[in-house]
């Protein structure tokens, strides 16, 4: 019986792991949120020419994009309890 969660990936084809693409997929958002902010961080020193404003965007999503994204993904790709 195919369980009605949205979000859920349907079944694996043959030689496909939906676990180890989730992890990469949550690793990938990590690596992208801490790039964000090291940018944003530039930004806002003026190493890079954005201005303030841009660097302080770019820092929160970043932060945001590390920490609460994957948790996010995490509880929603949750195996049911059995």
């Amino acid at each position: 019986m195919a369980d009605e969660r949205p979000g859920l990936v349907p079944p694996p084809g043959p030689g496909r792991d939906p676990a180890r693409a989730r992890f990469w997929f949550i690793a990938a958002h990590r690596i992208v949120g801490a790039a964000l902010v090291v940018l944003g961080m530039m930004a806002m020193q003026g190493t890079l020419d954005w201005g303030k404003g841009v660097g302080k965007v770019l820092a929160i999503v970043g932060l945001i994009d590390f920490f609460v994204i994957p948790v996010v993904f995490a509880r929603m790709w949750k195996s049911l309890p059995k």
